[in-house]
């Protein structure tokens, strides 16, 4: 089955058309990881996005008959049908059985790029992320997957504004900055950089490579990278001063502010500031958007080993105690929430322009992961639903070859028809108890709303349910080892996915009773607690108030409003009354 140019030209009009998509991932490479070889992290941030697991098993195919169907990530449109490879991998979300994971963030670029772009005339063309999940069933290896995914590009050209892809296998991690060329040529142009061992990198929905010759670490790029740029009057200089950011994706001050800003609140936990500069804090006029020449490094040493556990909590970053910091005005309200939901990014007032924070730990986000590469060991896709403040990172192996029906996405990449055709519970707007995706929508949106009181009793959950997960991992690990090293590979994938499988399943009931214990404890503005000795309903009700602080603002904002008189005109009565104390 193909599309005829003419229905595709309709299709990937309709998904440029509208292209946009807000993610951020983080890199740390091998020496710089600590208890595995390299993590890579990944926030899939799309409010319409529904927080499923998709799976493709490994196979057999007839590339001659047999086709993989591709459909726009974004928009759930139908882009083509490309020949099937000989063999293909299991894969599991965004890592495979191989040990190999991808992530991405969307940074646009050029406009002229990223419409109208030219798709192979049999077989249409390749989204970004059917270039993730068909490049995982293909490759095994960080740099196979760099070749397959501009093999793909090229053969079947590509349907998607610019993207930066991070790339990791057990030794290396990279960064992978991409582009379409429209209307002018079929597949795109690309640079490739490896993140050097002990560094770290980052990237948020902006283009950051800035040179294709890199006398540190390893540098790939497609041969026409530069010509093409020069074709187009773009670029006139030497290979040497290219930058593919300044070509392809100029930094805007939003760029600096809602995508760069992200990087910067990595780098500033994990990483000394670089030489020439006082601290981090010296880039603020980048990341405010007022100064952007001031530029960050490509990536940084980090100045410790980060483990998993680390990693979770960077993707957890609300710029928490920084000059970004949005939990400390007025607009945090009473509870002093980073959150402004049900706000964009802007906002006017008397003709002026303002903004809102974007920082990683958003309450958009899809789902989430940390994907975790070992010598010796599958991969585990560390894998969350919702967003990265309230979600609990669940171990996925690499070898799991059947998703839990609470997590199950079969291979729909989020799009609700397929989910339906495929007999599964949920969609975005089908609610049910039984889906991880609504279990944790239930309660990041409940703290949320109670954010003094109900996010630091999430967070203490979270904690403890990682903890344990860890410790299950570790002895799960002993008998995945035990079984591979006795070439036992079909009993160690029954072994991963009935593990992974439980542990996920478990989690769901878990979350939906912390849920109702919650809403139980934080009721109509008071806390209640257990307690045994009140006679009426075994229970005591503390109204918690607000802090001075808010109470102070309250004061400046309504004067003597609600001030109780010193003295009331009464009658006569004789006793003490104190109604308030009633009511």
């Amino acid at each position: 089955p193909v599309l005829t140019m003419k229905s595709l030209g309709v299709a990937v009009a309709a998904v440029l058309a509208g292209s946009a998509a807000a993610c951020s991932n983080l890199l740390i490479a091998k020496g710089a990881a600590k208890g595995a070889n390299t993590f890579i992290s990944y926030a899939a941030d799309d409010a319409a996005l529904y927080g499923d697991l998709s799976h493709w098993p490994a196979g057999r195919h007839d590339p001659a008959t047999d086709v993989r169907e591709i459909y726009s990530w974004d928009y759930g449109t139908r882009l083509g049908a490309i020949p099937e490879a000989e063999h293909t991998y299991n894969v599991i979300g965004n890592t495979n059985c191989q040990g190999l994971s991808i992530g991405e963030t969307t940074f646009g670029g050029l406009s002229q790029l990223s419409v109208s772009p030219v798709c192979n005339a049999t077989y249409g063309c390749i989204d970004y992320g059917q270039l993730i999940w068909v490049t995982l069933q293909r490759a095994a290896t960080a740099r196979e997957a760099i070749d397959t995914m501009d093999w793909l590009m090229q053969t079947y050209g590509y349907a998607s504004s610019g993207e930066s892809f991070s790339i990791a296998d057990k030794d290396e991690v990279w960064l992978m900055e991409v582009i379409g060329k429209g209307s002018n040529a079929q597949g795109t142009v690309w640079v490739a950089t490896r993140i050097p061992e002990g560094h770290v990198c980052a990237h948020a929905n902006q283009a950051r490579t800035t040179t294709l010759v890199d006398p540190d670490t390893d540098v790939l790029y497609s041969e026409d990278v530069v010509s093409f740029a020069e074709s187009l009057g773009l670029y006139s200089g030497t290979v040497e001063d290219f930058s593919f950011s300044d070509v392809y994706d100029p930094v805007t001050w939003d760029g600096a502010r809602f995508c760069e800003a992200r990087v910067w609140s990595f780098f500033r936990e994990v990483a000394d500031a670089p030489e020439g500069e006082a601290d981090w804090d010296s880039y603020l006029d980048y990341v405010t958007g007022y100064n952007l020449t001031h530029r960050m490094p490509l990536y940084v040493p980090a100045n410790h080993g980060i483990d998993r556990n680390e990693t979770m909590w960077h993707m957890r970053n609300h710029f928490e105690a920084t000059y970004l910091d949005p939990s400390l005005d007025v607009g945090a309200e009473d509870g002093h929430s980073p959150y402004r939901l049900g706000a964009g990014l802007t906002w006017t007032y008397d003709g002026k322009e303002y903004v809102n924070e974007r920082f990683i730990g958003t309450q958009k986000t899809g789902w989430t992961f940390v994907a975790e590469h070992r010598d010796d060991l599958p991969s585990i896709l560390w894998f969350g639903v919702d967003d990265n403040t309230h979600t609990v990172h669940v171990p996925f192996y690499g070898l799991v070859n059947q998703v839990a029906p609470s997590w199950d996405g079969a291979n729909c990449t989020g799009r609700s028809t397929c989910r339906l055709e495929a007999g599964l519970k949920g969609t975005i707007t089908d609610f049910t108890f039984d889906e991880a995706h609504w279990v944790f929508n239930m309660v990041s949106n409940y703290a949320y709303d109670h954010w003094e009181f109900v996010h630091p009793a999430v967070n203490d959950a979270i904690v403890d349910t990682e903890a344990r997960f860890f410790k299950l991992v570790d002895e799960a690990d002993k008998r995945l080892a035990s079984l591979l090293a006795a070439g036992n590979q079909a009993d160690a994938q029954a072994f991963a996915t009935t593990f992974s499988n439980k542990v996920a399943d478990d989690l769901v009931k878990d979350w939906l009773k912390l849920w109702q214990k919650l809403f139980m404890t934080y009721l109509d503005g008071c806390i209640t607690t257990a307690n045994a000795k009140e006679q009426v309903c075994h229970c005591s009700k503390k109204t918690p108030g607000l802090d001075n602080d808010w109470l102070g603002r309250i004061v400046a904002d309504t004067g003597d409003h609600y001030l109780v008189p010193d003295q009331a005109v009464r009658p006569r009565h004789v006793g003490s009354i104190e109604k308030h104390t009633l009511i």
